[in-house]
């Protein structure tokens, strides 16, 4: 254990006599445990000052994707994941189970809440330049991160099997015929057979509870230690390139662990305004979780989640719309011409995207994060944000006559 006087003022507190009928017990579990300690690496830690509260999406990230597995072991004690049983189980909640149908709510809508803060927390560190070495690894854990998420709300939206869902179903598993050599194979794969049927339903429900969680909380915790270990941001707001030789070398001597941040240059190694993690970060990061699920919570009893009418193949003038976030994608393969939709509507527009999202520390190489200073990536950035929305506006206009 380390010597009181190298111990942080959080430690300090947290290893005083112990006093009370708790005392015993708390003294034998920190003697095994190491609770103090523990505590202490978690909670202690230098952040920068400045910008602070956008940098709370990050925690409200892993907030709401917490709020999401909780809310779905709720959900598991009423949904049956069965064609002839997962609509009659939704429609039970809806009539009859008031405090269900609340959580169902919150699921539904911490998932759209989910998206939006994880593309605004995404923007903020393009923006910011906080992708820049050595945070390489950050960006792109971040990236899968986002596209795991992205898989968990399609292979939610299959689960009601009302309508809507059966044909997500139909249209998603059936894309996947057209990846070469092994397209077929895939579609059979994940629809127990040539169409979508009981299997498929039980199958889309073990990717969205099993396979995609088994994912994404290993993602989480590389992204979590990625952070702590390069400290917790390189936003440009925090240093100061214009800063002497001396003053950086001076400020890199006081900086609290885990800055400096090497190896990476001198001018944004050390933010220029530190703080405390705990509490001054921890309350702000609190105070938007809070209010996001607040959100979630109210936008949960005010506008519930919705249930079509149970599915029906043999009705084929039902027209699908896709859940919004996939908006834009839905509009690319209406534009193309029929025999380019799927290959590149489908993979080759989202592949060479994904691609270059991955790829953008390393297309970026230069020591500058401010973004008046990097045109060649920002205009093209701002070009694809306004050709998402495009495209966005377009769909719902063709979808809702808007």
């Amino acid at each position: 254990m380390a010597d009181e006087s190298t111990r942080s003022p959080l430690a300090q507190r947290l290893t005083r006599p112990v006093r009370g009928p708790m005392a015993a017990l708390y003294r034998w579990m920190d003697s095994r445990l190491g609770l103090a300690d523990l505590i202490n690496k978690g909670l202690y830690e230098a952040t920068p000052r400045r910008g602070a509260w956008a940098y709370t999406l990050g925690s409200a990230t892993l907030v709401i994707i917490a709020l999401q597995i909780v809310t779905g072991m709720f959900l598991l004690w009423t949904y049956v994941p069965s064609v002839t049983e997962a609509w009659d189980s939704l429609n039970f909640i809806a009539r009859h189970d008031e405090f269900a149908a609340i959580v169902r709510g919150m699921h539904l809508w911490g998932a759209y809440i989910l998206f939006v803060v994880v593309g605004l927390h995404m923007v903020r560190t393009f923006v910011s330049g906080s992708y820049k070495r050595p945070r390489e690894l950050n960006w792109i854990t971040g990236v899968i991160l986002f596209l795991l998420v992205l898989g968990l709300g399609i292979t939610g939206a299959m689960l009601p099997w009302d309508q809507a869902a059966y044909w997500t179903t139909v249209v998603v598993t059936n894309i996947l015929h057209y990846i070469p050599v092994i397209g077929h194979w895939a579609r059979e794969v994940w629809r127990g057979g040539n169409q979508v049927g009981p299997v498929t339903l039980t199958r889309s429900f073990a990717i969205h509870i099993w396979l995609l969680p088994a994912l994404l909380i290993p993602m989480i915790v590389a992204h979590l230690y990625l952070l702590r270990r390069h400290g917790e941001f390189g936003s440009w707001v925090n240093y100061d390139p214009d800063a002497t030789e001396e003053e950086l070398a001076e400020r890199m001597r006081h900086a609290e662990p885990p800055y400096p941040a090497k190896p990476t240059e001198p001018a944004y190694a050390v933010p220029a305004d530190l703080d405390e993690f705990f509490p001054s970060q921890t309350a702000k990061d609190g105070v938007v979780s809070f209010i996001l699920v607040l959100i979630i919570f109210i936008m949960a009893i005010a506008v519930g989640s919705p249930l079509e009418a149970p599915a029906n193949p043999a009705i084929l003038n039902y027209v699908p719309a896709p859940e919004w976030f996939f908006l834009p994608l839905d509009q690319l393969l209406v534009q193309f011409p029929q025999s380019w939709m799927i290959p590149v509507g489908v993979f080759i527009i989202p592949g060479l995207a994904s691609m270059i999202l991955m790829a953008v520390p390393f297309l970026d190489r230069s020591p500058e994060r401010r973004p008046w200073k990097r045109p060649e990536l920002m205009v093209p950035a701002g070009f694809a944000v306004f050709f998402l929305l495009f495209e966005t506006m377009l769909a719902v206009n063709r979808l809702f006559n808007l």
